[in-house]
């Protein structure tokens, strides 16, 4: 069973990167961090990272056994590639149902490149929705003869939505009603969908600010292309991801 973290929240927001293995780039990266309460989930259970990892003080390292989501209804959220419990699964239910303290959490695969912590907190100070994303968009009223709906099971009647969710930040109040929905049906759904189709269902903000417009599937980035002030995804050369930081603070 995961225990909760004990100490007293400094913060009201916290950052979570996601991932099967984590790379030591991305440790460096939000070992600089102090403006938020900094947690990586990881997937894989074959290493202790906590051990692994431990001098990195500011980062909680949350593992999460297979079996202790899928008891919980949180599965599902990779389905379309045959995953039934991925890391996703463990990020939502850490953050809805054993660490409830924050009023917002940002979610972030690990082949997301942002500058800094600032890129974060700028776009934090302009917006309050409960999902912020890329655009989302109005994709299935009936049939599901494209792209996954064909594998999803959405327990609402249409219209659904998808939008990319490598990177989003989620309201405590939209974390509550993913808990609600696994609860309920002892299962999520796939994450593109699940993310903007609940948020709209539950009559909850979903944002979608110029910031995530490189939230995207694919996309080659040249150095002109990145900014501190935008998001980027996929940029899966941790190494690249170092060169743009440096080359961001040269300017």
């Amino acid at each position: 069973m995961v225990k909760n973290i004990t100490r007293k929240a400094r913060k009201k927001t916290a950052v979570c990167l996601i991932c099967f293995k984590p790379d030591e780039t991305w440790f460096e990266f939000l070992s600089t961090f102090t403006e938020y309460d900094v947690y990586v989930v990881i997937d894989d259970n074959t290493v202790d990272y906590k051990k692994k990892y431990s001098d990195y003080k500011n980062i909680h390292i949350i593992q999460i056994d297979n079996e202790e989501c899928e008891k919980n209804g949180f599965k599902k959220m990779t389905i379309t590639v045959g995953k039934l419990i991925c890391g996703w699964d463990k990020a939502m239910y850490y953050f809805s149902s054993v660490n409830m303290r924050y009023k917002y959490v940002w979610f972030f695969e690990d082949d997301v490149f942002f500058h800094n912590e600032k890129t974060l907190m700028n776009i934090d100070s302009k917006y309050n929705g409960d999902l912020l994303s890329n655009k989302r968009n109005l994709t299935y009223v009936s049939g599901k003869k494209f792209w996954h709906w064909g594998k999803i099971d959405m327990k609402f009647p249409p219209p659904y939505y998808r939008a990319m969710a490598c990177c989003i930040r989620l309201s405590k109040k939209m974390l509550s009603k993913i808990k609600d929905y696994a609860d309920n049906h002892d299962t999520l759904f796939f994450l593109e969908a699940m993310f903007p189709t609940l948020c709209a269902k539950m009559n909850l903000l979903n944002e979608t600010p110029d910031e995530f417009e490189n939230i995207v599937y694919r996309r080659k980035y040249a150095d002109k292309d990145i900014d501190e002030h935008n998001l980027y995804h996929p940029l899966k050369d941790f190494g690249k991801h170092t060169y743009y930081r440096d080359m961001l603070d040269q300017r």
